[in-house]
């Protein structure tokens, strides 16, 4: 099964626009990551292993390949909240068609907190010249990427939480961008 979410590369001041890709085979049990430089690749594997567990979720005991594209050598922690995502919707947590017009940037915590990359401020222009409808953000990077006013911001505080919101009603999701927070939105 492969799954598709939009997530951004932020260097230097400015973000960018990248697709990770997530396929889920019958295989050896296995996270392999491509499009980032070894280090990153390692330590987003962690990080998402962990906060998928740790947020009460299963982790399939599968074969799965992450495709960042297009690739980069530079990040890796922005990436997280997009790649878990886009492995909850392949086991059937979150449906795939949720991802197709939402922006992902967040660090995970271990324990499925979302944090902030550094530079997300960045990040709400970059989405919305991707076209999508709306961008899921840390809630300490509300504020900053909400001040563009260029697209509809969502500030949530862990993974469980964005699952939620995923998975909600699109009146509530409309809610919940229009006013920064899942909570707010119920």
């Amino acid at each position: 099964m492969l799954v598709r979410a939009h997530s951004f590369a932020i260097d230097r001041g400015s973000a960018g626009h990248v697709d990770v890709e997530l396929d889920l085979r019958a295989g050896l049990p296995t996270l392999a990551v491509i499009g980032l430089g070894g280090g990153s690749a390692r330590e987003l594997r962690e990080r998402v292993q962990a906060a998928v567990l740790n947020s009460g979720f299963a982790f399939p005991r599968r074969r799965l390949t992450v495709n960042v594209a297009p690739a980069t050598r530079k990040g890796g922690p922005e990436f997280d909240l997009a790649v878990a995502c886009c492995l909850l919707a392949s086991t059937g947590a979150l449906n795939p068609a949720r991802l197709q017009r939402i922006g992902l940037c967040a660090e995970l915590g271990l324990g499925g907190e979302l944090r902030s990359p550094s530079g997300a401020g960045t990040v709400a222009e970059a989405a919305a010249l991707a076209g999508l409808a709306g961008l899921v953000v840390a809630r300490t990077d509300l504020q900053a990427t909400r001040l563009s006013g260029v697209i509809p911001v969502a500030g949530l505080g862990t993974l469980r939480e964005v699952v939620a919101l995923l998975g909600a009603s699109p009146r509530v999701i409309e809610r919940a961008f229009r006013r920064g927070t899942l909570a707010a939105a119920g």
